[in-house]
């Protein structure tokens, strides 16, 4: 009865025209929708005069140049929500076409055909891989009508998962237990892959959306019973039908036993296995006949009623199957990491993987998050120490009493082995969490490395402080002889392993921004000359600091040949930490060869005039110094170089053209001489075990890099030698920087000289 009154009097005024005071004859309120927008409200106001400013507002907008902006500075945020556009469909959720109802009518008791089927699977395979590439649920697999009469309400028993509710369970059609039996598989696969996702470190929004907008993805339901009706249902169908039930129980299995770190070799071949379902599945694809019905935008009105509404992603069967079978690939490959040779195999293979192009998805990253660091057990087996030991061992520390395990069974607070192990333990628990940041840090989107490595340095910069500190009260323990060499220092030189060993690690990740900065397009054409003469550098230095190690573990390892009662696991020690060492200075003297290389053709492109800077109105040489350098302006080693001493070292006034191209030559020779010697080298030498051929091809991509910018540095050498034999002053070449993913290596930008007529 309330409810009547109410719609009466309601309806009587909506019969009132408020400007006439009579009784309107014309149907009310929606029943007399018009499409034409509504005419201009009639201000009747003595205190109101109303200006139409649209044509002096329009003149005034074209006078701003493109891209500038005017803000009013009392436009708050609530006069910014209040200027949306209410029954804007761009804006307003709850907006509704004329006859538009809220919610799709849909018919889940129809029949579908087996061609239908096939459609609306794909398109379900389409959708589950564009959540993949990042796209939030509510635009893809939830769209799905079928998916949401599952879901809706939360099913907690397979009997709750019928479609058409009014059936009972054993009148259900083929067709629709086939499709009910495929959005099962589908939402237990995402389950699982959510799970993990949102269990390693990852960026929301950024990377992946892990946001269900509380449902359920059959969390309640048990995954045998899924499977279980997966195979019943296969036992049933055939053909094109049965072969893509096969693929989503196979892709289940996988997602649920992927977690596991103790049965590689089996988890490999499942990945290897269901990659070989592709084929045929993409090649019946033109079987299915497309249902667009079944899919609706409409559902995100139930899932977030606050955010405009948003399209379907549609993602084409090609980019799905592509992305899918990288999906496989990359899964095969990331459980090899559960294989361990070294602590430099694992850093190699980790920062190789990464690298891949296109880089591997953000499920696949964060599995191997899960194998690395799982329930703070290393790659499932081993123990933190292990690892970082490991590190110290073949880097500054072989065959050292401070990584001897029996140092930790004394008792005595007096004895010296007490007291070493006690510090260890301190710089252990100092260091561990850093050394895992490294590869924590490789395991995010390439943007995210490079800015989180900015951050990183400044806490290892930290670290060679305290663990300097350390190598002081630790030479009283261990009573270090030291070296005493009048040509380097009158005092006596001591090793600092310790801190050694951080400042390694720093510079090496030091280079790493640099470096990233020419993949992720960070500089302009201009700045390429600075950049490359600061990563030649940082890679000197960690050449000399490497030269430095070298010298004390060489001098360790005469000692223990001198001693008979060293055993052969001392001299294993060593060679392999000299071994280590050897391979890291030649890898860091062909990282400088090319920069310097690089570094003076720039430079001399530069003077030609042939790289023309983009106008900055705003900035200056030394602001820019100042944001490209601003990771490095708080670390203490290597010193920061000023901008003056870097400007003249990477301009050489004094230096004629022509001199600059014969040394940037040589060096683009010797580079190419150091990138061949380590493309010969063996996995166990290049400590890239698990990842061999990924580095070799690496290596060669720098090889290909070192011969081009040698072919460059000719090109332009002969046009300056043409130019000054014929008195001209034109050059005539062209200059072309490559974009990212077009050289031949992303870390090593070769310019493109072309001659012009």
């Amino acid at each position: 009865m309330h409810s009547n009154a109410v719609t009466g009097v309601t309806s009587k005024i909506a019969d009132f025209d408020l400007d006439n005071d009579q009784i309107n004859l014309e149907p009310p309120g929606f029943a007399a929708y018009n499409s034409e927008p509504p005419p201009a409200p009639k201000l009747k106001s003595a205190g109101i005069v109303s200006l139409d400013i649209t044509e002096q507002f329009v003149n005034a907008a074209k006078q701003l140049e493109l891209g500038e902006l005017v803000k009013d500075p009392h436009f708050t945020l609530f006069e910014s929500v209040g200027a949306l556009e209410i029954m804007d469909p761009k804006m307003d959720s709850g907006y509704l076409q004329a006859g538009e109802t809220m919610e799709d009518d849909y018919d889940f008791s129809q029949l579908l055909l087996p061609e239908e089927i096939i459609g609306i699977i794909d398109q379900l395979l389409s959708h589950e891989m564009a959540w993949h590439m990042g796209h939030p649920l509510a635009q893809t697999i939830f769209t799905s009508l079928y998916i949401d009469r599952i879901l809706d309400p939360c099913p907690i028993s397979l009997e709750q998962t019928y479609f058409d509710k009014s059936e009972s369970c054993e009148d259900e059609p083929l067709m629709h237990q086939v499709l009910r039996a495929y959005c099962l598989g589908l939402l237990k696969t995402c389950g699982y892959v959510n799970q993990r996702v949102k269990s390693e470190h990852y960026y929301e929004e950024e990377d992946f959306v892990t946001h269900t907008f509380h449902r359920s993805l059959l969390e309640n339901i048990d995954h045998e019973l899924i499977i279980e009706l997966l195979e019943e249902t296969i036992e049933r169908s055939q053909g094109c039908i049965g072969l893509r039930l096969g693929f989503r129980a196979s892709f289940l299995e996988i997602v649920e036993a992927a977690d596991s770190r103790t049965s590689l070799e089996q988890v490999k071949t499942m990945w290897t296995d269901f990659q070989l379902l592709l084929p045929g599945l993409k090649s019946t694809t033109k079987l299915g006949k497309p249902a667009p019905t079944s899919f609706s935008a409409k559902i995100q009105r139930k899932l977030a009623s606050t955010v405009p509404p948003r399209p379907i992603v549609q993602v084409s069967q090609e980019a799905a199957f592509d992305q899918l079978e990288r999906l496989c690939r990359d899964g095969a490959v990331a459980v090899e990491v559960l294989k361990y040779y070294d602590s430099h195999s694992l850093m190699t293979f980790v920062s190789l993987f990464q690298a891949r192009k296109p880089q591997p998805s953000v499920y696949i990253r964060t599995l191997l998050q899960h194998y690395i660091f799982g329930d703070m057990i290393m790659l499932g087996n081993m123990s933190i120490r292990q690892v970082l030991d490991d590190d110290l061992s073949t880097t500054v520390l072989p065959a050292s009493q401070l990584l001897d395990r029996a140092n930790d069974e004394v008792e005595f607070p007096n004895d010296p082995r007490f007291k070493m192990a006690e510090r260890m333990e301190l710089f252990r628990s100092r260091a561990a969490g850093s050394f895992l940041d490294i590869l924590r840090t490789i395991c995010q989107n390439r943007c995210r490395i490079r800015r989180t490595l900015c951050h990183t340095i400044a806490d290892w910069d930290i670290l060679q402080l305290d663990a300097e500190e350390l190598d002081m009260q630790l030479r009283e323990f261990t009573k270090e002889t030291p070296v005493r060499d009048r040509e380097i220092s009158d005092e006596p030189i001591y090793s600092f392993s310790l801190s050694s060993w951080a400042y390694f690690y720093k510079l090496r990740q030091m280079e790493w921004i640099v470096q990233m900065g020419f993949e992720l397009e960070v500089y302009q054409p201009d700045e390429l000359a600075t950049m490359y003469y600061y990563l030649q550098y940082l890679a000197k230095t960690r050449s000399r600091h490497l030269e430095r190690i070298k010298g004390f573990n060489f001098r360790g390892f005469n000692a223990i040949r001198n001693k008979k009662t060293a055993g052969d696991a001392s001299h294993d020690e060593y060679t392999k930490a000299l071994t280590f060492v050897n391979f890291s200075t030649m890898e860091a003297a062909a990282t400088y060869g090319l920069a310097d290389s690089l570094s003076c053709l720039f430079t001399v492109l530069d003077r030609l005039s042939l790289i023309k800077p983009p106008p900055r109105p705003y900035s200056s040489d030394q602001m820019r110094y100042e944001l490209r350098l601003k990771p490095f302006l708080l670390i203490g080693l290597p010193e920061l170089i000023p901008f003056t001493d870097l400007t003249n070292a990477v301009s050489q006034p004094s230096e004629s053209t022509l001199s600059l191209l014969k040394y940037a030559a040589e060096a683009a020779m010797a580079a190419k001489r150091g990138f061949e010697v380590l493309s010969k080298l063996s996995a166990q030498e290049a400590f890239c075990q698990g990842s061999h051929d990924s580095w070799i091809k690496n290596v060669k991509d720098c090889l290909k890099a070192c011969i081009f910018t040698g072919i460059s540095i000719a090109t332009v050498k002969k046009a300056v030698e043409g130019m000054d034999k014929n008195g001209s002053k034109e050059l005539k070449i062209r200059v072309e920087i490559p974009k990212t993913g077009k050289g031949y290596h992303d870390w090593w930008v070769v310019p493109k000289i072309i001659p012009v007529s």
